[in-house]
């Protein structure tokens, strides 16, 4: 799964500095993921228009296409048998159970903070659950892949062009306020957070809708 645009991962150089994290400490856990993830990997390939929920979507999300959701936004999709992956960094609970119990695939994401998060998961998750694994730095790490971005909406953003997505629809997506399926986060660092996922999307050519 590479990047459609090098730029979306350039930017990730930005976000690090924008936010003083360390390019070590994002190479770290995506390591320690990677060793650690023992559950089987999934092929997965799309076409035509992909729906992308996100956190500011409201509960009953329905769909005529594939779906993926944002981490903790599966909570808000009513169909789960038009879920085909859920793009989560860990901090999506209680909503990523509906993932696991429908047997929905995960792309488990490792950034500098997270490692606590990932790790409780994959102990709770079935040792057999379907998982795909991405990080955020621009070294090469095994069994791993960087498709760019930065949040998990944008990033499944990202990931839907890089699985073969002609077209993306955004379904619940607001860069002014938190929504209510992001996980435990500060409001105020959220709000920069969604300020550079605007950027994101720009560069895949999308607008968030006011």
């Amino acid at each position: 799964m590479q990047p459609v645009n090098p730029e979306l991962v350039a930017i990730q150089d930005e976000f690090r500095s924008a936010f003083s994290w360390s390019l070590d400490d994002d190479f770290e856990s995506a390591v320690n993921l990677s060793k650690t993830c023992k559950n089987p990997s999934f092929k997965l390939r799309l076409s035509g228009v992909v729906t992308v929920v996100g956190a500011a979507a409201k509960p009953g999300v329905v769909s005529s296409n594939p779906i993926i959701a944002a981490d903790g936004a599966i909570g808000a999709c009513a169909d789960l048998s038009q879920v085909v992956l859920v793009v989560s960094d860990a901090d999506g609970e209680p909503y990523l159970d509906r993932a696991i119990d429908a047997k929905i695939p995960i792309c488990l994401h490792a950034h500098g903070d997270n490692q606590a998060n990932w790790s409780a998961a994959l102990a709770r998750w079935p040792s057999d659950h379907p998982v795909m694994l991405t990080h955020q730095t621009p070294l090469n790490i095994d069994k791993m892949f960087n498709p760019g971005g930065f949040t998990d909406g944008d990033r499944a953003v990202c990931i839907a062009f890089s699985l073969g997505a002609d077209k993306v629809e955004l379904v619940g997506f607001d860069t002014q306020k938190v929504g209510k399926w992001s996980g435990n986060t500060d409001l105020e660092s959220k709000i920069i957070k969604l300020q550079w996922m605007e950027r994101v999307l720009g560069i895949l050519g999308l607008e968030v809708e006011s």
